[in-house]
Parts: structure tokens; sequence; C-alpha cells
């Protein structure tokens, strides 16, 4: 297959949705599958462009199962609410400019947050006559609101207006686990089918126990102690 894949991070960015995402792209290119990832030039770390992919908003590297074109992400502070929403719609934007473009493909999958790119794959998925999958790594705004960073009842209101749009343009929504698809289903009602579960993945691997008594609890006085 031909996919799409618009998300907010990508290797070698170290957020940890973009680590998830390039697993995910890794797999479906060890299967065969040809893939266009539409990302952010790499900021999460220090909140600014990496010097490395400074000087260009638009970078496109060739990969082995396709390409990735990185966009300038518009850093800003997380706790400025009015700043951040702007630079995720120029964001946004900038990766709409670069998806509508190109050829028909199979399949867009669109990573969430930001809720903005839920609308911006729809666009990209019309463009490229494909069906839709929305994937919710956090649901928002009730994330937002829960924690007092989004406020006052007009913005609230559409907020939640612009996510249940969201998912029901879509063709499919992804989720990690049974309570994030009840919360999504009871916003698309007339379609709650559209809504799956599929849990986060972990390599055992990679991330597995080691010592218990080890160089950093040594470092912090912490050996012998209960630490959580």
């Amino acid at each position: 297959m031909k996919l799409v894949v618009v998300c907010p991070h990508f290797a070698p960015d170290v957020a940890p949705t973009g680590d998830v995402i390039t697993r995910i792209v890794e797999h479906l290119a060890a299967r065969g599958h040809r893939i266009e990832v539409i990302t952010s030039l790499p900021w999460y770390e220090h909140h600014e462009v990496e010097p490395e992919f400074r000087g260009k908003p638009v970078q496109t590297e060739a990969m082995s199962w396709g390409k990735v074109t990185r966009v300038h992400p518009f850093p800003t502070d997380k706790r400025d609410i009015p700043r951040r929403a702007l630079a995720f719609g120029g964001f946004s934007a900038l990766v709409a400019g670069v998806g509508l473009v190109g050829g028909r493909v199979d399949g867009v999958l669109a990573m969430s947050p930001p809720l903005t790119l839920g609308l911006t794959g729809w666009g990209i998925a019309v463009a490229r006559r494909a069906p839709l999958v929305f994937n919710i790594q956090d649901v928002f705004p009730d994330v937002a609101i829960e924690l007092g960073l989004l406020q006052g009842e007009r913005v609230i209101r559409a907020a939640y207006a612009a996510e249940r749009f969201t998912y029901r343009i879509a063709d499919a929504v992804t989720v990690l686990s049974d309570d994030l698809a009840a919360n999504v289903r009871a916003k698309v009602a007339a379609d709650p089918g559209k809504v799956r579960v599929i849990p986060n993945f972990v390599d055992t691997d990679w991330i597995r126990p080691g010592p218990k008594e080890n160089a950093y609890r040594s470092e912090f006085g912490l050996s012998g102690k209960r630490v959580v």
C-alpha cells in the first residue's frame, strides 16, 4: 500500500509520540508498504528547532521506504495556550500545504495531539482519495480543561465542537484503551463502531528490569530504599 502519515514528531525527535509513530512506520515499511511521512522539524527536547535542522522551513529526506518531509513547528511554551493554539494552526497549515500535493494513496494516518492534525489529515485524504484513520494519543480538549489550561465557556464549547467534528469526518478513530474508547464513542454516538482500541506497544527486549542496586541509587543515596 501507499500511505501518508501525518504526525507531530518523528525520529530523530525525542517526543514519546514520535517514538511510537516512528516504530509503527518502520514496521509498516518492513511489510513492504511505501510511506510518506509529514511531520515537524525536531524541536521537542529544547522547545526550539535543533541546530542541524535550521535554515529551511520545509525539508525533505528520502528514505528506503519513501520519504519524510519536515516543516517548521513554530515552537512555543506549552503553558501559553493562545500562542500554542496559533502554533498548532500554523504547523497544521504547513503540513496541509505539503500533503495536499501528490498522487492517490491507499490511506492517511493522522495523529493527535494536536487535534488540528485531524482536519489536516482529512483534507489530505480527500485530495488524495483515501480513507482517514485518526490516532488519538491524548483526548483533547479534555486534558487541557482538566488541567485548567483551557478556560472560558465559549472557548471550551468551540473546542468540543471541533473535536466532535474531527471524529465524525474520520473513517476510523483509534485509541489506546477501553476508557478512551468510551470517551470518544460518547462523542460520536451516531457511529461508535468506527472507534477501535489499539494499545501502544512496549519492546520488552529494550525496556526491562535491571539490577535493583545500581549507580543511580548510589549517586543519590537511595541504596536499600523503596523508590517510586
